[in-house]
């Protein structure tokens, strides 16, 4: 409770009166450098859940893209994170597209990113990632390129330092990726990856409708969950940013984040998990226990947070495992 009431009002209002990159990369720097006895956390049992066969001490993670270059995965996992997407990572170091590139909607808890995959490249990450043996079990580390070669060399790069792969085929802000949603481009992906690994692969499908939705619009989802229904230890992630307009943004467009998606997260899940027993992680728009208690009634594996940290502080995965505890949802 105190730390969540010094988190509200004062560190996130310092916080917000920095631009929304230049306080990620506050943030990032002081938990890179902090020493680990500042982060402390005990799992309780009843909050352990099975991820493609293996235990996780909880089924809260971090999203791709709050740690871009594994720089505060293990602080986060010490925060009460059950796993942290590493990424996403790109081959070769990349800037992104220009600034701004970042805008806070704090009326309605939600951020807009037009980043495309800036990345300090897959070898000082890797080298980053050699660091945190410990966690390998609860590091998932996100993965893309502009083509499937790409792909594969950052898998083979990573293969066996990680506790798999979450491929990004979905970003709004990147034009390449665009290609890759279909099934026959999934098949063609999981394959080959395959071929290279037998640790975990998760797709990150789009979110390519909004509320009211036509039936039809899913049919695309439905197609690529046919094929990834094929793999073992195979499963995706629902779902990336929504695309949208904005003349803040130095290209004009980009993905919102945070509680305005949740609504389309929760329908998605209804309408895929009936029809397909697969591993899915639901990401966007939980800020609370009560949205993640939604998510996990509907058959959600697992659930990823990046936004609702911003708005809510440090202290949301504890607060969501506390109650997840007390609710014995899990068991």
């Amino acid at each position: 409770m105190f730390l969540d009431l010094v988190y509200k009002y004062l560190i996130r209002r310092v916080l917000f009166l920095f631009p929304p990159e230049a306080a990620h990369v506050l943030v990032e720097n002081f938990l890179f450098f902090a020493p680990k006895f500042l982060f402390r956390n005990k799992f309780h049992e009843s909050t352990k859940t099975i991820l493609f066969g293996e235990t996780v001490p909880s089924p809260i993670g971090i999203a791709a893209g709050l740690d871009k270059n594994c720089k505060s995965s293990d602080k986060y996992l010490n925060m009460g994170f059950g796993f942290s997407v590493v990424g996403t990572v790109m081959k070769n170091p990349r800037k992104g597209n220009p600034k701004p590139r970042l805008i806070r909607l704090i009326n309605e808890k939600a951020l807009i990113n037009s980043l495309s995959f800036p990345s300090d490249g897959s070898e000082a990450i890797l080298k980053r990632l050699k660091k945190l043996k410990n966690f390998k079990d609860r590091i998932i580390v996100s993965v893309s390129g502009s083509n499937e070669e790409e792909i594969m060399e950052n898998i083979s790069y990573f293969n066996g330092h990680c506790f798999g792969f979450e491929i990004n085929i979905s970003s709004p802000n990147t034009k390449d990726l665009k290609k890759f949603i279909n099934p026959e481009s999934v098949n063609s992906i999981i394959s080959k990856a395959r071929n290279i690994t037998d640790a975990p692969v998760l797709i990150k499908l789009p979110r390519i409708f909004d509320l009211p939705v036509h039936l039809d619009e899913l049919v695309v989802y439905e197609d690529i969950l046919r094929i990834v229904s094929m793999y073992k230890k195979s499963g995706v992630v629902l779902a990336n940013t929504r695309p949208i307009n904005d003349d803040r943004l130095k290209v004009g467009s980009g993905g919102k984040s945070g509680k305005p998606l949740f609504d389309t997260t929760l329908l998605l899940l209804n309408h895929l998990r009936p029809k397909f027993n697969i591993p899915i992680i639901c990401s966007g728009g939980v800020s609370n226990f009560n949205d993640a208690k939604k998510l996990l009634e509907s058959g959600a594996d697992a659930i990823q947070i990046y936004t609702g940290l911003i708005y809510e502080g440090p202290s949301i995965a504890r607060k969501i495992n506390t109650e997840l505890k007390d609710s014995k949802l899990l068991n």
